[in-house]
């Protein structure tokens, strides 16, 4: 039986009404690579994370908004402008339950993100504000499916061992990024400006979080289908 893989989602407003959404790669990733993709709504409601997580094998934590700063003790600068305080939540008891349960998940920018402040980590709020001599990170008006910048991998993490490369092109659409790093996690990819590109969990099976949109890439560049086809793998086992 093929796993069953949750991908969660953000709200948006059209023409009087609300959806949930995500992209569509997500969802053709994750079928391309053996898996059964459902979507996660989000719900104003935490007990029902428990539900969810015995409907599905794994979990991918999509890309998105901000995360606000309030959840690691910051306010806000002036570049932090589009925030959803109810899927930070929600996205964070659904990452510590899984986490507990041991059931695989993949984070993708936001995810990444949402990962790490979830165990205690920090954010640069605006990278090219707080880092010095950074490097360009949001290719705004680029196609979604081009390589931007170049990352590198080490070559002691479950990333190395999907992608067997030490260094990667991947695209990029973030303007915030880890500034400490979340208890239990380690990095494992950066720009060459050093901003971490890549985290995974110290003790479990796959936790993984990259900064990048491998979703967005998987199909005019096969290697990162790899990404998705290692988290199904890893349901295989649970």
């Amino acid at each position: 039986m093929k796993p069953i893989i949750g991908i969660t989602t953000f709200w948006e407003e059209k023409a009087k009404k609300s959806y949930d959404s995500v992209s569509h790669n997500y969802i053709k990733s994750v079928y391309s690579a053996g898996g059964i993709p459902v979507l996660i709504p989000l719900v104003e409601d935490e007990k029902v994370v428990n539900n969810y997580l015995k409907s599905v094998n794994g979990i991918i934590l999509s890309g998105g908004e901000d995360v606000s700063p309030l959840i690691y003790g910051e306010n806000p600068m002036e570049k932090v402008q589009l925030i959803c305080e109810q899927r930070d939540i929600f996205e964070k008891e659904l990452f510590l339950e899984a986490l507990r349960l041991n059931i695989p998940v993949l984070g993708i920018c936001r995810g990444l993100q949402v990962m790490n402040v979830a165990l205690g980590g920090t954010l640069y709020q605006d990278i090219n504000t707080q880092i010095e001599n950074s490097l360009g990170h949001y290719q705004k008006d680029t196609p979604v499916n081009n390589l931007y910048h170049q990352v590198k991998i080490d070559n002691e993490s479950i990333l190395f061992d999907i992608f067997d490369e030490e260094k990667i092109s991947v695209n990029s659409f973030h303007h915030q990024s880890i500034k400490k790093i979340g208890n239990n996690l380690k990095e494992t990819a950066w720009s060459v400006d050093g901003v971490v590109e890549g985290i995974e969990h110290i003790s479990k099976d796959f936790a993984v979080g990259v900064q990048w949109h491998p979703e967005d890439l998987a199909t005019k560049y096969p290697d990162f289908l790899k990404l998705f086809k290692a988290l199904v793998q890893a349901c295989t086992q649970y």
